[in-house]
């Protein structure tokens, strides 16, 4: 009994060994060409856009691949490239790069699948990334400014406002006092920068930089503009501009004499255009004991001058002003200037000179304006006031817009 019972044991046992033989190679029937190898697929995958270009990395550290597909598709349209890779082992720089060319500014799927020398495949890896191109640059803006003027140095200082987010910076293009053009950074953080050596009256442009974002592999660029400052264009255009004024040397009352080199009305001739006392200012006055006429009726001082078409700003420095409730810095078109009660109607530009100036304070007024073509133009100051009034100037000065 025994006997039967151990053959009957080896018998379940050969049963159950042959039957486990039998799954395990199951598989085999449906692999007629053997086993599947799959080479490494791609890895630490990243895209890059750029203008009308993407660029793709990944890294591959399994000697048996030997290139790369990569496949681009958009709105159905595919297109595709091969990668080489290297084939001698040394995988001690394992990152691939490819940068895929001549695309729209839209967005595009890749898939890439690695290859060995035998024929097999690795598994697809996709991503999506997005070119840019013409597009997305001329939806680009250029940085605000706050101000742009010319200081006392004949420095050219700009004032930014803030810096959108995706902007990489500012170029500005200009020519330097020596004719040379310069081109200068400004970063997105700045927010006032200077340009010490600008040539003075020359046009300054500007354009902001852009990357749409951070790892992008291309910079993109707003519309080249202009940097719109006045230019101190004085010493070419106007003559005897700054205390001491000159004179005629011939005294029209004690220590006032009449400035050489402006046109003087009768009214403002009869009282004198510049007083010894403050250091031979540009004046217009009239007091009662003191001046010939006790009143002034459309006194006028100006020049008369030639100017091409373009914006300009006509600034005076006051010295001191007293009484004064009618007196203008003035530009008008023609040989002359209008009357007080006609400035409004009949000026390119003015502003009423303030009263109550004290000596030492020295602000400055500007009349800014505009000539459409080429044209003779006057300018200077205009006033009418009763007795014991008086406005004086340490200097005038034209600037243009460039």
């Amino acid at each position: 009994m025994k006997n039967k019972i151990k053959w009957y044991s080896s018998v379940a046992l050969l049963c159950i060994a042959m039957s486990q033989c039998t799954q395990y190679d199951e598989y085999k029937k449906y692999m007629p060409d053997g086993e599947i190898i799959y080479p490494q697929k791609v890895n630490s995958l990243k895209t890059y856009p750029g203008k009308n270009r993407i660029q793709l990395e990944w890294v591959i550290v399994d000697p048996k691949v030997t290139s790369c597909q990569v496949f681009y598709e958009q709105a159905g349209v595919q297109g595709s490239t091969t990668v080489p890779v290297r084939a001698n082992g040394d995988f001690s720089n394992d990152t691939i790069r490819v940068t895929i060319p001549n695309l729209e500014e839209t967005t595009y799927k890749f898939k890439i699948i690695s290859h060995d020398d035998f024929g097999h495949t690795s598994i697809s890896v996709e991503t999506e990334e997005q070119a840019y191109g013409s597009m997305y640059e001329r939806s680009l803006l250029n940085r605000s400014l706050k101000s742009a003027a010319i200081d006392e140095n004949e420095h050219l200082q700009i004032e930014w406002f803030d810096a959108d987010d995706n902007e990489t910076g500012v170029n500005i293009m200009y020519t330097d006092i020596d004719g040379n053009s310069r081109t200068m950074k400004v970063e997105p953080s700045e927010t006032a920068t200077s340009i010490t050596d600008l040539k003075s009256g020359t046009p300054v442009f500007y354009n902001a930089m852009y990357k749409p974002v951070p790892s992008a592999i291309d910079t993109f660029y707003a519309q080249i503009a202009n940097i719109p400052y006045f230019a101190n264009i004085t010493a070419d255009v106007l003559k005897n501009t700054a205390m001491p004024f000159t004179n005629t040397g011939i005294q029209v009352v004690a220590g006032a004499y009449n400035v050489t080199d402006w046109i003087i009305n009768a009214a403002a001739a009869g009282n004198g255009t510049s007083m010894e006392a403050r250091g031979y200012v540009l004046s217009l006055w009239a007091w009662s004991g003191s001046s010939p006429s006790p009143t002034l009726d459309n006194g006028k001082v100006y020049q008369t001058i030639e100017l091409e078409a373009g914006a300009y700003r006509f600034d005076a420095t006051i010295y001191e002003t007293r009484q004064n409730n009618n007196g203008y810095l003035v530009v008008a078109l023609g040989n002359d200037l209008p009357d007080t009660n006609d400035v409004p109607q009949n000026s390119l530009g003015y502003v009423r000179v303030p009263d109550g100036i004290a000596v030492g304070a020295r602000p400055t007024i500007s009349a800014e304006f505009t000539v459409s073509a080429k044209s003779t133009v006057s300018l200077g100051i205009v006033a009418t006031f009763p007795s014991n009034a008086m406005m004086h100037f340490t200097k005038v000065e034209l600037w243009k817009q460039q």
